[in-house]
């Protein structure tokens, strides 16, 4: 059966399972690589508004690096790794907090989803107050 499917329909989708993902079965690797998905989707419809555009220009300014170079090497380092392989420049193994990981493409993706019409995912609400049982220290609590 054919469904009609728009992309930001996919990139909401996407973003709820990360959230389930990663709160109900602490599953980090596919809650990034799905967070990853849709931030990138979202990123694109919002454009130099996405919260990776931001990041990437404040943390190239402030740390005398190009955008290109905060952006593979920094901000999406674990998504690229988790989605890609060069076996000419890629490593086999890398070292990362996959839970803290999760937290920031799901707070991106979220982020870019609030820029786009002001609202979030069905699952947004339960991360909200997860960060602010659990991690006070991103919550802003």
């Amino acid at each position: 059966m054919d469904y009609e499917l728009t992309k930001i329909d996919a990139a909401v989708d996407q973003l709820d399972w990360a959230i389930r993902l990663f709160l109900d079965h602490q599953a980090y690797v596919p809650a990034i690589t799905l967070a990853g998905a849709a931030e990138e989707i979202l990123g694109k419809v919002v454009g130099e508004q996405a919260a990776f555009q931001h990041l990437k220009r404040k943390f190239a300014g402030d740390l005398s690096m190009s955008e290109k170079e905060v952006g593979q090497d920094h901000l999406n380092r674990a998504k690229n790794f988790l989605k890609h392989w060069d076996a000419k420049t890629d490593q086999e193994k890398i070292c990362l907090e996959l839970d803290n990981e999760a937290i920031r493409y799901i707070v991106r993706a979220l982020t870019n989803f609030a820029t786009h019409d002001g609202s979030q995912p069905s699952e947004g609400p339960r991360l909200w107050a997860w960060l602010v049982a659990n991690r006070p220290d991103l919550a802003g609590e």
